[in-house]
């Protein structure tokens, strides 16, 4: 239902009342029950009961559209299970931040998306809640840590989903399923009311059908009436392709990544290679350090604040997942990473951000462009693979090291395995960076994935 209008155009629909609130509840409820084999929602109860209704006494911009959330997110009254065990029984006693804004609009709770155990992955494989199904290309991972809220847009069941990025478990997941995702800058919107790995790279991010859809939604829970308009003066722009982040590419994910660029050219984006190995060397140090450090104290101080301090030890005793527990376990048991280690690693993420903005002035370019991953999208049979974690978060992990906004739009044609290509822009140009985005995507015209093509 949701495939054929901008999330726009179907809020003016449900304003001027060419359709009710009441029959995209029961669309989306339809749904989510004929595509249940996708795993998208962590239910604890009646899918109807958990999916809130419009008030009709409050028509906001969003009014009677259904937002669901990644299960690490606080909703007041609906289980929080972070996706692991050893959380069942938490209901949460607020609204996280993004929550309570997209409620303050008129949207409604669809439900609460399954995802990657505590957010430690990137293909959403869950033990206890089952595997999340990619509906752009079934027996393919769907992504994560955010893949229940990906597959949730992809399949057309909500038309917006609120996912948490830290190395990019938004924009990965966005691009395995053939979507958008859109991480703001750091700090953007508070992390208030998340369960947390890290809250130096931890961000609450967008998954929308499309890139011109984020940006009319970031620009309502920026404050504006109307949304953002999609009109971007001073187009084209000088565009960044960090070599780092082009080298050692799938074929597929190069052909069509490249295409884009070449579109972009023809179009009089002025795209020029940047050395930034140096860049690239000093991210690599930071990739684990900070958000490993930082998850033995972020977690258990989030679950004191919201009273589940008593929950702390069987959830790292109940982990499900045996590679997440492995990990967890490995830290708690013999402190891997040491105080001096993580003050080191703060000390070169202020560097690296500093060098971020440095290479923007230097070049001046106003965005950066690149594949959201060097690999193409696994297939499920590969998801335990060891090397994979690495292999996908390459790219994405230095816009969350630099605190960079960043947007992943599809590129690859109707019946293709998706492809993600990412924008970043510096640090506060969020607006800047969707309206940009939603240029070159109308300008790609990128068709939406044929979820057909792999059954």
């Amino acid at each position: 239902m949701y495939r054929k209008q901008s999330l726009e155009s179907l809020c003016r629909d449900l304003i001027n009342g060419s359709v009710s609130a009441a029959e995209i509840r029961e669309q989306a409820l339809s749904a989510e029950a004929r595509l249940k084999h996708l795993n998208c929602f962590i239910r604890d109860g009646d899918a109807e009961e958990q999916f809130s209704k419009a008030n009709d006494a409050f028509k906001g911009a969003l009014w009677g559209i259904p937002v669901s959330f990644k299960d690490n997110i606080c909703v007041k009254d609906l289980p929080v299970t972070a996706g692991t065990p050893g959380m069942r029984g938490c209901i949460a006693p607020h609204d996280a931040f993004i929550v309570k804004k997209l409620k303050s609009l008129g949207a409604v709770v669809a439900g609460k998306n399954n995802m990657h155990e505590l957010s430690f992955g990137i293909t959403s494989v869950n033990v206890q809640w089952g595997t999340v199904g990619n509906p752009a290309a079934p027996g393919y991972c769907a992504g994560g840590s955010s893949g229940g809220c990906a597959a949730a847009v992809a399949a057309g069941i909500v038309p917006v989903s609120v996912g948490t990025d830290t190395g990019g478990s938004v924009r990965i997941p966005a691009a395995f399923c053939g979507i958008a995702g859109f991480r703001p800058t750091t700090g953007r919107w508070a992390s208030s009311g998340i369960i947390p790995v890290s809250h130096t790279k931890d961000a609450p991010g967008l998954l929308t059908r499309t890139v011109k859809d984020a940006a009319f939604l970031y620009g309502l829970i920026s404050g504006s009436n109307t949304g953002a308009s999609c009109e971007v003066r001073k187009l084209p722009c000088r565009v960044g392709l960090p070599a780092s982040q082009w080298a050692g590419l799938d074929g597929h994910v190069k052909e069509h990544s490249l295409a884009a660029i070449r579109r972009m050219q023809d179009a009089g984006f002025d795209c020029v290679e940047l050395d930034d190995s140096g860049i690239y060397a000093l991210n690599e140090t930071l990739t684990f350090t900070i958000p490993l450090y930082e998850f033995f104290t972020d977690f258990p101080r989030a679950l004191l604040g919201l009273g589940w301090e008593k929950k702390i030890d069987a959830v790292f005793s109940h982990i499900a997942d045996p590679h997440v527990r492995k990990i967890i376990h490995a830290h708690l048991a013999e402190g891997l990473i040491s105080r001096a280690d993580y003050a080191s690693a703060v000390r070169d993420i202020g560097r690296l951000r500093l060098q971020m903005n440095a290479l923007f002035s230097a070049h001046n370019i106003a965005l950066l462009a690149y594949p959201t991953t060097p690999c193409q999208v696994p297939p499920l049979s590969h998801a335990n693979r060891p090397e994979l974690f690495a292999e996908v978060i390459r790219n994405t992990d230095l816009a969350s090291n630099a605190a960079l906004p960043s947007v992943s739009l599809p590129v690859a044609p109707p019946g293709a395995l998706p492809v993600g290509l990412s924008l970043d822009a510096p640090i506060g140009q969020d607006l800047f960076l969707l309206k940009t985005a939603a240029h070159i995507e109308m300008l790609l015209a990128t068709s939406e994935p044929d979820i057909r093509t792999y059954r």
